[in-house]
């Protein structure tokens, strides 16, 4: 009898092995999956205001506070200048990858995304990177410093090709869906999540599948 215990019993604890790995690793795509942004769909943002005092000409430049599906703030760069938002305002917006749209089309958003990686880099500290944004989409402020103009002919003698700044989301907002009065919202530049974070996720899912393993073993 004790060899038909023992077989029972190993045979439960092989099945309750396979299946917490088996929700493990569920668990693990299902992080994954809810952490990446949609690369090609519709998204509701809401704005939280601007955590720095970063401004160029008196109007904020990078970072802004913002959350995308009421998920985690992020900071994002404001690519809009003649669009206004107000802080709690809401709408929703198209985002896509600029990675995946073609550079000879979207050649001023491949500019854009350029400067917008020089402004994580250094965190906004230098706001003319924000401003030469600007002006390469709308043209304005029309004045621009000497070093914004600099930033301006840095972007534009940029080689750019399809798939670079895959790691960089447009949010095109969608007029008439703004909660605001000021008229449609401002487009902006976000980044996707880190790859490290979504490791650091996976190897503590995967960590804490096998602690419990080990304790139903025992």
């Amino acid at each position: 009898m004790r060899w038909h215990k023992h077989f029972v019993r190993s045979a439960t604890t092989g099945r309750s092995s396979k299946s917490l790995i088996a929700m493990t690793g569920m668990l693990l795509f299902l992080v994954v999956v809810s952490s990446l942004p949609t690369t090609a769909g519709i998204v509701n943002m809401k704005f939280l205001g601007t955590s720095t005092n970063n401004q160029y000409s008196g109007v904020y430049t990078y970072p802004y506070d913002l959350k995308v599906n009421g998920g985690p703030t992020q900071w994002m760069m404001c690519i809009g200048y003649n669009e206004h938002i107000s802080t709690g305002e809401t709408w929703k917006a198209n985002v896509f990858s600029v990675g995946s749209l073609n550079p000879s089309t979207y050649l001023l958003d491949y500019e854009a995304a350029f400067l917008f990686k020089m402004a994580v880099a250094d965190h906004g500290s230098h706001p003319e990177i924000n401003a030469a944004a600007w002006w390469l989409l709308e043209g304005a402020p029309t004045s621009l410093n000497a070093p914004a103009q600099s930033l301006v002919a840095l972007a534009q003698g940029q080689t750019y090709s399809s798939g670079q700044y895959s790691d960089v989301l447009l949010y095109k907002a969608i007029p008439g869906s703004q909660s605001g009065t000021l008229g449609t919202a401002q487009d902006f530049l976000g980044s996707t999540p880190e790859p490290g974070t979504l490791a650091l996720f996976g190897s503590g899912i995967l960590g804490l599948g096998g602690l419990l393993r080990r304790r139903m073993r025992g």
